[in-house]
């Protein structure tokens, strides 16, 4: 017997996370569900633009002994909602999964290329495979990455003091923004409950942070890699190739097999990144994807 609950009080981290974070932890490493690992899902409470009226939206599907066996997600905008995320080849929960979602008005779901299990039933409830939405790429961690920094930049050590307003302005300038970004207030910076700090990667000099890459592993395979930026007066000298090696390096120790990175730039083709897989809109009648 399948139980269908929504995600309760609009809270980011509320009193059903803990469960959901084991979820997506197992669930990240089945490869149809690698588009959506627990640390992108973690990313999105903790974001500041998430849309916190909609949590509610999330349903959560559960087995006869109350363990969590599918998700019906959304990615920080309501907007890009309908990720199926699920356990195994279950077929009663794939169709309790769809029939949700046709009840409650919604049209459109996000697949990855690789859940032939949904796949094959998606067509039997007039869904129709439509746009490519991403590409993810991989890296196998079976060696240590070896690179080397220009002279005057250093790399951040494990338990490196983070400064959060240079941090702000590496990111704000690393995805070309002018000026200076609004000052955040600590509690903004807070961690979210399962990031491990020594993850964040910085390349700095005198002056800034120049380059920045985030990690998300806690355990299992595969770790996540957040966008890696560099600030535009440092760009072409190796910095982020550096700050994505270093991420590599620690999360192999901790004893992941790969790392996955939701991108198809050529500056991850560069660096040893190859395709894993793509997700794509199905979409039934006329309704779109976004």
């Amino acid at each position: 017997m399948l139980r269908i609950e929504n995600y309760m009080n609009r809270k980011r981290f509320n009193e059903q996370y803990e469960e959901i974070y084991q979820f997506l932890t197992e669930a990240s490493d089945y490869g149809y569900n690698e588009h959506f690992h627990w640390g992108r899902f973690e990313w999105m409470m903790n974001h500041s633009m998430l849309d916190e009226e909609k949590l509610e939206k999330i349903a959560i599907f559960r087995d006869s002994k109350e363990k969590i066996i599918g998700m019906i997600l959304y990615d920080t905008s309501y907007e890009d909602r309908n990720y199926l995320i699920h356990l195994g080849d279950d077929e009663e929960l794939l169709r309790k999964m769809i029939e949700y979602l046709l009840k409650n008005d919604e049209y459109n779901v996000k697949i990855n290329e690789k859940d032939k299990f949904m796949i094959t039933i998606l067509p039997e409830y007039g869904f129709i495979k439509k746009n490519l939405e991403e590409k993810l790429l991989e890296i196998k961690l079976n060696r240590k990455f070896e690179y080397q920094l220009p002279k005057d930049f250093t790399i951040s050590s494990r338990n490196f003091d983070i400064d959060n307003w240079k941090y702000q302005i590496a990111i704000h300038r690393g995805f070309d923004h002018d000026g200076l970004p609004a000052k955040r207030e600590r509690s903004f910076f807070s961690p979210s409950p399962n990031y491990d700090e020594e993850l964040k990667i910085f390349i700095f000099d005198k002056d800034d942070y120049c380059a920045h890459c985030g990690i998300w592993y806690t355990k299992g395979r595969s770790a996540y890699i957040e966008p890696v930026v560099t600030i535009p007066r440092c760009r072409n000298l190796g910095l982020a190739k550096a700050a994505v090696y270093e991420g590599l390096n620690r999360v192999r120790e901790s004893g992941a097999e790969r790392a996955i990175v939701l991108s198809d730039q050529e500056f991850y083709h560069k660096i040893g990144f190859a395709e894993s897989s793509g997700f794509y809109c199905w979409r039934k009648n006329k309704n779109t994807c976004r």
